[in-house]
């Protein structure tokens, strides 16, 4: 694939090993001109000369933040945001600060970066956004996580009509369990790690690299997707979340 006349910006790079660091290392090795960031500077700045690339800092929960990384990164091709946190908690313990934080990171930030970087992205740009397994498999204790990912597929779909004229794709990848830095603590434990694998239909869990091959499909100038939702995770979308009873190791 010819990158080398594209721009890429990759949010939420700073944890190695992760998975927006690994679309980062994907595109810049098609070619593309990466631009990193987050809110974490110093991580970023390592990996931004590695790559012969730029940081920026960028706060998502700020739209202000998200404005000035817009004119900052100036015109871009490609937008992969691959920001998050999780959440875990069942309905009847949860409180109005952990639902509204998961919409903020999850919707709000994202439809912020769409309103600020797609005026500035030329026909032919593409956006990818990052879903997940759990807005299609219910699973207990997610309700606001697994809810706040299923209101960004609805947005994906809507931002594909809306920006299609201008000849901007839309779509997001989600990803089934995989290790990285925010999920090593528990999938090092092989009872874990076992149902997981279970559930998958080639029995394992996918991996950052497979996860950013797939971002670098959509990405690409010839792809002709857009406002799609991509399973990414071996066919575990086909199986079903463990059940909390399971979850006693």
């Amino acid at each position: 694939m010819k990158r080398e006349a594209r721009t890429s910006l990759v949010i939420g790079a700073s944890s190695p090993g992760g998975l927006g660091e690994a679309v980062a290392r994907r595109l810049a090795a098609e070619g593309a001109r990466v631009i990193v960031a987050g809110r974490r500077i110093e991580p970023l700045l390592a990996l931004a000369a590695e790559l012969d690339g730029r940081a920026l800092a960028c706060d998502l929960t700020d739209e202000a933040s998200i404005s000035a990384l817009a004119a900052a990164a100036g015109p871009v091709d490609i937008l992969v945001n691959a920001a998050g946190t999780t959440s875990a908690r069942s309905i009847l313990k949860l409180g109005r600060e952990a639902i509204d934080e998961q919409y903020a990171i999850h919707v709000t930030a994202n439809l912020m970066l769409l309103k600020h970087v797609v005026p500035a992205m030329p026909s032919g740009g593409s956006i990818i956004l990052f879903s997940s397994l759990t807005a299609r498999l219910a699973g207990e204790g997610l309700a606001a996580y697994a809810a706040a990912k299923a209101a960004l597929d609805q947005v994906v779909r809507i931002a594909a009509l809306e920006f299609g004229p201008r000849g901007i794709r839309v779509n997001a990848v989600a990803p089934g369990f995989s290790r990285t830095p925010m999920t090593e603590g528990f999938l090092a434990n092989p009872h874990f790690d076992r149902l997981y694998r279970r559930e998958s239909a080639l029995g394992a869990l996918v991996t950052p690299e497979q996860v950013a091959a797939t971002v670098a499909h959509l990405a690409a100038p010839d792809c002709f997707i857009s406002g799609e939702i991509v399973q990414v995770s071996g066919g575990a979308q086909l199986g079903r979340l463990p059940r909390s009873d399971e979850m006693k190791a």
